[in-house]
């Protein structure tokens, strides 16, 4: 459930500027942690296994290679990496897509569960 987790709160802070505000000069931990207050929870690697790969797939989807060179790094030229990904890189990706990730980490939830022995 940390991919929806996280996504959510990544659209609560696309939504909401004041928090975003709030949180973009804080260390991931301190994010990570305002998250789990709000109700998202999520870990630091948790965070990364989801938010690098989406950089990745939006290179693709754009025809370019995730380097230096990428050309969406002059939209982060005097801004946050907190704002970026909540504002551009989630807002890159349809619904859709981004309810695929949700749908895909529930499905993994549930196979843990199970073999746990504990309902999903």
């Amino acid at each position: 459930m940390s991919a929806a987790n996280l996504l959510d709160f990544l659209g609560v802070l696309a939504n909401r500027r004041d928090i975003l505000e709030e949180l973009n000069t804080k260390a991931k931990d301190e994010v990570i942690e305002a998250a789990a207050k709000l109700g998202y929870e999520f870990s630091a690697a948790e965070y990364d296994g989801l938010i690098w790969p989406l950089e990745i797939e939006l290179a693709k989807k754009r025809g370019e290679e995730f380097n230096e060179h990428f050309p969406l790094w002059h939209l982060m030229w005097g801004r946050y990496y907190l704002e970026f990904v909540a504002e551009d890189l989630l807002g890159s990706f349809t619904p859709a897509e981004l309810d695929q990730l949700r749908t895909a980490d529930r499905g993994s939830a549930d196979q843990g569960s199970a073999a746990q022995g504990r309902p999903g």
